[in-house]
């Protein structure tokens, strides 16, 4: 049986909330268990956020979220907080800008640098980073793949955001 944690961190504004979403749309489509929660403090921008969800192939029973079996980063206090939570021999997928000023890398776990924030500007919106990050989880995990993300992405985003954020993932997916 299968199951996996999923974290996705970072700050209020980076799209933390709604990535969590999709992600989870995704594997829901692709006929999982999902148990999809999110964490976010009382000012929304610049606070810290976090969408962590579940998913199996069976009932999840045991809806304790301690460990994360992947792990992504938007922001460096994000980093700092849920390192330490990852399970050992876990993936992270963390922005470059975040992990080149990171301290106390774990060398348990296997680290992923993706230049989220540079390829969403490169779109011409950072707003996007979140789905770079996205594309490249779709890139390292058999969980999910990038044909579900978009799927999710052409069904719940609204239109006007649809064509970059499309683009953000593929750009992710293509860069690691």
């Amino acid at each position: 049986m299968m199951q996996q944690n999923i974290r996705i961190s970072g700050t209020g504004g980076q799209g933390v909330i709604a990535s969590g979403e999709f992600l989870s749309e995704a594997l829901f489509m692709k006929k999982l268990e999902v148990m999809f929660s999110r964490s976010y403090g009382a000012s929304a921008r610049g606070g810290a956020c976090m969408s962590q969800i579940m998913v199996a192939d069976h009932v999840i029973n045991d809806l304790q979220f301690e460990q994360s079996d992947v792990l992504l980063c938007l922001s460096l206090p994000a980093f700092k907080k849920f390192m330490p939570v990852a399970k050992p021999d876990s993936f992270i997928i963390v922005d470059t800008h975040v992990y080149d000023r990171a301290e106390d890398i774990r060398e348990d776990v296997e680290i992923i640098q993706v230049s989220a924030r540079d390829i969403a500007v490169g779109l011409g919106n950072q707003i996007v980073a979140n789905m770079v990050m996205l594309g490249a989880l779709a890139k390292h995990s058999e969980m999910v793949n990038l044909d579900l993300l978009k799927d999710a992405v052409n069904t719940n985003m609204r239109e006007s955001m649809r064509e970059i954020n499309l683009k953000a993932l593929q750009k992710g997916y293509d860069s690691v």
